[in-house]
């Protein structure tokens, strides 16, 4: 599910465009269909992000219900249907701010958006497809999938160690960015293919101007270490402003600190023992 490129019109500005060319350069190989399924475990007829996306923001809500799983209540599995198709899909409504001594935190449906508009901008194939609708955000449902927390439970390992590793590397890297508070077992999904998503993302982007989890930041996917260095502040002010109302100040330093901290790493040990090929499918 390779992809590059992103959604034009009022969502994306010229200097945007300059962003793709340059990430064209840095890889020319990221073209893969994307694949996602129907509830019966069929492939959707979907071949590109922008297809999932739109099927996302304009199929009727068939039925919903209420998920009692996560922090977060105010989330619906959901029926979509257009022309034939149905996929399942998580509605998810609300914002809350909750200030406190201790940090407090942000709860808001659309940084689960925001959360998947950046790891396209990074080259990521780990969160889901997700789109703004009226009242809240819609993101499409990961099929014959499970929660790490229930792998744990079972004592069932990796099937390729080396791959679930390094994909956890990467989401250590990613959640520091997005200052995710809520990162546990049970928001992280692991495929029938040993693919793993990134998932709830709402408690994610406040105003933290400091590394949450330093210590998760151990290697790096090479791709995405590029795009870190190449993407500039304005670029990314461009892509949030959609999905953030705030603290889009705060995501630039976190920026700047994980680009420092993986070439610390790098000036330290070594770019091979830092930096890894991800595996795309």
């Amino acid at each position: 599910m390779k992809r590059i490129d992103h959604r034009s019109g009022s969502r994306a500005g010229v200097g945007f465009w300059f962003l793709v060319l340059a990430l064209i350069g840095l890889s020319s190989s990221l073209q893969a269909e994307v694949v996602f399924y129907d509830p019966d475990g069929e492939p959707l007829p979907f071949k590109t992000l922008e297809e999932v996306e739109d099927f996302l923001d304009t199929a009727d809500i068939v039925w919903k219900e209420k998920l009692e799983s996560g922090t977060n209540k105010r989330k619906r599995k959901i029926m979509l249907e257009k022309g034939g198709v149905q996929a399942h899909a998580i509605l998810r409504t609300g914002y809350e701010v909750k200030e406190s001594p201790g940090g407090g935190f942000v709860d808001s449906c659309h940084s689960e958006v925001a959360a998947y508009e950046l790891s396209r901008l990074l080259g990521l194939e780990s969160v889901p497809p997700a789109v703004r609708r009226k009242g809240g955000s819609i993101q499409i449902w990961v099929e014959n999938a499970t929660t790490d927390a229930s792998r744990r439970e079972k004592g069932a390992e990796p099937e390729d160690p080396t791959a679930f590793e390094q994909q956890v590397q990467v989401m250590g890297v990613f959640d520091n960015l997005i200052a995710n508070t809520d990162r546990n077992p049970g928001n992280i999904l692991i495929d029938g293919d040993g693919k793993v998503w990134f998932i709830d993302h709402t408690r994610s982007f406040a105003g933290q101007t400091e590394l949450k989890y330093p210590d998760r930041i151990t290697g790096c996917d090479r791709e995405m270490w590029k795009r870190l260095q190449v993407l500039s502040d304005a670029e990314l002010r461009e892509a949030m402003r959609p999905y953030l109302r705030r603290y889009q100040n705060e995501l630039l330093v976190r920026r700047q600190l994980v680009v420092q901290a993986i070439q610390s790493q790098i000036d330290s040990e070594g770019e091979d023992a830092v930096l890894f090929e991800l595996a795309r499918r």
